[in-house]
């Protein structure tokens, strides 16, 4: 039976550099699948419909809500953000690892949940740099940025939620640490399937 791919959840504060982790991931594994939540908010400019977001109306939202279709989900405003549990299914029944990029709170479902993955916690050098990542950006005014800090540092405080820490100190670096914790969360005994068929009934039976 062929092994079930691997879920992986990423979370990070903003300005820690997900995105651009993201985008070194997938260079150095093509076959890394990402997940692409659905929301209700209107696309942004150069925003794809399957590709960023499965944008849908507000309606069809609370219907999949109430027909249990999330695995997780969040009302953020005036708007919701959900991960379909049917993509996510369909993914890692494949054999394709998985990475779910996930703020604290859809991590907290998760856990609760006991939904098994590798959890891992993406975090600046310090929050010094941090703040000077949202700075450099140029996108924020200087209040959004206080907001951006404030709301990272109650992320940071619950960052034992995770397996695993990495600080992005250098992308290429941080990179490696990710793709380490993926490589060894894929030879746990738990999640081995051994090629040879001899082999594996010796394991599952547990007897010689």
């Amino acid at each position: 039976m062929a092994q079930e791919g691997l879920p992986i959840i990423i979370s990070a504060p903003s300005g820690a550099g997900k995105t651009t982790l993201g985008q070194a991931l997938k260079k150095r594994l093509p076959d890394l699948r990402f997940s692409v939540s659905h929301t209700t908010r209107p696309p942004r400019e150069n925003e794809q419909d399957g590709v960023h977001y499965h944008f849908i109306a507000r309606e069809k939202f609370l219907g999949m809500i109430d027909h249990d279709e999330f695995l997780e989900w969040a009302q953020i405003h005036d708007n919701y953000y959900g991960t379909a549990r049917k993509n996510i299914a369909d993914t890692l029944q494949k054999g394709k690892d998985l990475v779910l990029e996930l703020d604290v709170q859809g991590v907290e479902t998760l856990r609760n949940l006991k939904y098994l993955g590798a959890y891992i916690f993406i975090l600046p050098p310090s929050m010094e740099e941090l703040e000077k990542r949202l700075t450099g950006r140029g996108t924020e005014s200087d209040n959004q940025i206080k907001q951006r800090l404030e709301a990272g540092k109650k992320e940071i405080a619950k960052s034992r939620l995770y397996d695993y820490a990495v600080i992005n100190t250098n992308v290429d670096e941080s990179v490696d640490a990710i793709l380490a914790i993926i490589h060894a969360e894929k030879k746990r005994m738990s999640r081995y399937q051994p090629d040879c068929p001899k082999i594996r009934k010796i394991i599952e039976s547990g007897t010689a």
